[in-house]
């Protein structure tokens, strides 16, 4: 018999019942979540600061794991094709409202960019008029 402090060290399960919809969502949430942490590590490497990648490094692994149980979990519980379909429209609504986040927020990384290398050549404009004078 194993006492209770042994017990408590080890991974307790937690069973959860999901229609197909909400495994749809999950899926395309988790995917959601993966590539933000993408987008991340890309950006920390571009600009040299290895934070991002070591977020990346830490959460990936754990979030590849959830795919991998709720995929499987999905397998063992296949029947008809049109029951999967709900499963397929749930996660294609997510992966859309990801694209949209993704044009949303390079529009606005963008827009960021131009502003301030605007202000940076206005700036060094009036340096050098003020050089001048």
């Amino acid at each position: 018999m194993t006492s209770p402090e042994t017990r408590r060290d080890r991974a307790q399960p937690v069973h959860i019942q999901f229609r197909r919809e909400d495994v749809g969502t999950l899926l395309g949430t988790i995917g959601w979540v993966l590539g933000a942490l993408q987008i991340m590590r890309d950006r920390g490497h571009a600009e040299h600061d290895e934070e991002f990648h070591e977020v990346y490094e830490k959460l990936q692994p754990k979030l590849d794991r959830m795919l991998e149980q709720v995929n499987l979990a999905r397998r063992e519980s296949m029947t008809k094709p049109e029951f999967e379909a709900q499963i397929e429209t749930a996660y294609t609504e997510i992966r859309e409202a990801f694209e949209a986040w993704i044009q949303l927020t390079a529009t606005d990384t963008l827009s960021m960019a131009v502003a301030t290398r605007l202000e940076g050549i206005a700036k060094e404009a009036e340096d050098a008029r003020g050089e001048r004078e």
